[in-house]
C-alpha cells in the first residue's frame, strides 16, 4: 500500500475512533432517566454509570499510552477494539446496575488504550506539514461525535430502548478493526526505552482514588482523597529519580503547555455538566422525552459541523489563545442562559445549544495545535495523552462535583423524580461554579496573550 494511501486510511481511522470515543463518554446521559426507571436507582447510582466508566479511562489513559506505544500500537489497539465490543454487548444484555457498571469499566479500560494509542499512531504515520490538519480533522469529528450523542441516543431510546443505545457503535467499531487488519502495519515509539512499571501503578492509584473520593464527601470518602494526596506526593517524588518516567514532568515547567492543557480541562468541564444538566432538566422538570431532548440537542453538532469546517484555517492566521478564548466565551454565555433556564423560555434554551456549538467548533483544532506545536517531537506521546486525560478529567470532575452537590441537596431522598426545585437548586450551584472556571480560562489566555506581545 503507498504511503500516501495508508496517511488516509490513518486519518479515517483516528476521525473514528476519536467520534467513538467522545460518543460513547456522553451516550448514556439521555438513557439515564429510563435506566433509572428500570433499575429503580437513586441519583447517586445513576450517577455512577457514567462515574467508573470516566474514571477507569482516566486512571490507565496515560500508563497504557507508554505501555502500548514500547510494545506495539496496532496489536493492542485490535485488542481494545474487541473488549470493547465486548463491552457494549454486555451493557446492552444487562439485567441489574452491577452487571451495567461492570461493563462500563470495560468500555473504561478500552478506551484508555484506544486514548493512548490514536493520537501517537496518527504523530508517527504523517508528515510534520500534515499533521495539524489531521489533528483539526479528528478533533471535529470527536466534537461532533460528542454533541451528537444525545440526538442518536435519544432517538433510539424512545423507539427502540436504553439497551439499543450500546449496539450503535458496534458497527463503527468493526469498520475501525476492519481498517487496522487492512493497514496490515505496526507502529512503535522509538524514545520509549523503558516502562515505569512503578511509576504507571503510582499514577492509576493516584487518579483512581481521586477521582472516586470526590464523589461523596463524607468521612471515607475523604479519607481516601487523603490517601490520594499521599500516592501523588510518593509519585512526583519518585519519578524525579526516572530516567525514563511514565510521564515526562518537565513539561510542567512551561506555563503555555500547562495553560492549554487547563483551558481543555474548562472546556470540558462546562460543556458535559452543560450539556448534562440540561437533559436532566428537559426530561425531569419540562417532561418532555428522549425524543424530543434528542433532538432539541442536535442544534449545538449541526453548528459544531459548520463552525469546525473553518476554524483549523484561523488558527493558521491568528493566535490559538485568542481563538480559544473566544470559543470559551460562547459556551460562558451558554452556562449563563442555563443559570436562568427555568425563567426562560424554550427558544432561549435552544440558542443556548448554539452557543454551545459554535464553542465547540471554534476550540477543538485551535486549542490541539496550540498544546501539541509547543513541545519537542520527542514529547508527543506524552503530551498527546495528557491532553485527552485533561478532557476527561474535566468530564469526571464535573459529574462528581454535580453528584456531591445533589447528594447534599436532595438529601434522604436522592431522587430527581418529583423533587424539581431541589434539582434547580443543585444545578445552578454548579452551573455558578462552572461560569467561575470559563472566566478564570478566558483571563488567563488572554494575559497569557498579552504578555507574548506587550505592545
Amino acid at each position: 500500500m503507498k504511503k500516501e494511501v495508508e496517511n488516509k486510511w490513518v486519518i479515517i481511522l483516528g476521525c473514528l475512533l476519536l467520534f467513538c470515543v467522545q460518543f460513547i463518554a456522553n451516550m448514556v446521559t439521555v438513557a439515564l432517566p429510563t435506566i433509572a426507571s428500570d433499575f429503580h436507582l437513586t441519583a447517586e447510582m445513576l450517577n455512577a454509570i457514567n462515574l467508573v466508566f470516566l474514571i477507569t479511562s482516566v486512571s490507565l489513559m496515560l500508563p497504557f499510552g507508554k505501555y502500548v506505544s514500547k510494545h506495539g500500537i496496532g496489536k493492542y489497539l485490535k485488542c481494545s477494539i474487541v473488549l470493547m465490543i465486548a463491552g457494549l454487548l454486555l451493557s446492552a444484555c444487562s439485567t441489574d446496575i452491577n452487571t451495567l457498571l461492570i461493563s462500563r469499566v470495560l468500555q473504561g479500560v478500552a478506551t484508555a488504550i484506544i486514548n493512548g494509542a490514536m493520537y501517537v499512531i496518527v504523530t508517527i504515520q504523517l508528515p510534520s506539514d500534515k499533521l495539524g490538519y489531521a489533528l483539526g480533522i479528528m478533533g471535529s469529528c470527536g466534537y461532533v461525535g460528542l454533541c451528537l450523542s444525545n440526538t442518536v441516543s435519544g432517538m433510539v431510546v424512545y423507539y427502540l430502548s436504553w439497551r439499543a443505545v450500546f449496539l450503535i457503535l458496534i458497527p463503527v467499531y468493526l469498520i475501525t478493526l476492519f481498517i487496522l487488519i487492512r493497514l496490515n502495519k505496526e507502529w512503535h515509539t522509538e524514545d520509549v526505552n523503558e516502562i515505569d512499571y512503578v511509576g504507571s501503578i503510582l499514577y492509576a492509584l493516584f487518579m483512581g482514588l481521586f477521582l472516586y473520593g470526590i464523589v461523596k464527601l463524607d468521612n471515607q470518602n475523604i479519607l481516601v482523597l487523603i490517601l490520594s494526596i499521599i500516592i501523588l506526593a510518593i509519585f512526583l517524588r519518585f519519578e524525579k529519580n526516572r530516567q525514563y518516567p511514565v510521564y515526562d514532568l518537565r513539561l510542567l515547567k512551561n506555563f503555555k503547555y500547562v495553560l492549554g492543557n487547563y483551558s481543555a480541562f474548562v472546556m470540558y468541564f462546562m460543556t458535559f455538566i452543560a450539556s448534562y444538566i440540561l437533559n436532566l432538566y428537559l426530561q425531569n422538570v419540562l417532561g418532555y422525552d428522549a425524543r424530543f431532548t434528542g433532538l432539541f440537542l442536535l442544534a449545538t453538532p449541526l453548528v459544531v459541523v459548520f463552525v469546525s469546517s473553518f476554524a483549523g484555517k484561523l488558527s493558521d492566521r491568528r493566535d490559538e489563545r485568542i481563538i480559544s478564548s473566544v470559543a470559551l466565551t460562547f459556551i460562558l454565555a451558554d452556562v449563563v442562559i442555563l443559570f436562568f433556564m427555568d425563567c426562560l423560555p424554550l427558544y432561549v434554551l435552544l440558542i443556548a445549544c448554539i452557543f454551545q456549538g459554535i464553542g465547540h467548533g471554534l476550540f477543538s483544532s485551535p486549542n490541539n495545535r496550540f498544546v501539541l506545536t509547543i513541545v519537542d517531537e520527542r514529547d508527543l506521546s506524552d503530551a498527546s495523552t495528557m491532553l485527552s486525560t485533561s478532557k476527561d478529567v474535566g468530564k469526571s470532575v464535573s459529574l462528581s462535583l454535580f453528584s456531591i452537590i445533589l447528594g447534599f441537596v436532595l438529601g434522604t431522598s436522592n431522587t430527581l423524580k418529583g423533587n424539581a426545585p431541589l434539582f434547580l437548586a443543585s444545578s445552578k450551584i454548579m452551573l455558578a461554579i462552572v461560569i467561575f472556571l470559563g472566566f478564570s480560562s478566558i483571563i488567563l489566555l488572554v494575559l497569557s496573550k498579552v504578555k507574548d506581545n506587550p505592545s
